[in-house]
């Protein structure tokens, strides 16, 4: 298994636009942030059993921005 995108703590490096967007170029005196600026891991839907009910119960969290914009970096630049 590869660690997440960002996870120093499990060697996965950051993401940097620049990896995926040909021509990338920062802003003069500026240095570049990673995108998202943490670990690319999320819970998008969990399944879980409530073992005391005997219920099923799922817990859904949208993307937060930083990764759906990082995501969406990824899939419009990377293609290319």
């Amino acid at each position: 298994m590869r660690a997440p995108v960002g996870d120093a703590d499990y060697g996965g490096a950051p993401l940097f636009l620049s990896q995926v967007k040909r021509d990338y170029k920062t802003k003069s005196g500026q240095e570049e942030r990673p995108l998202p600026a943490r670990p690319a891991l999320h819970a998008e839907r969990l399944t879980i059993a409530q073992p005391t009910a005997g219920l099923t119960v799922a817990i859904s969290a949208p993307w937060p921005k930083d990764l759906a914009v990082a995501v969406k970096s990824v899939r419009r630049f990377a293609a290319r």
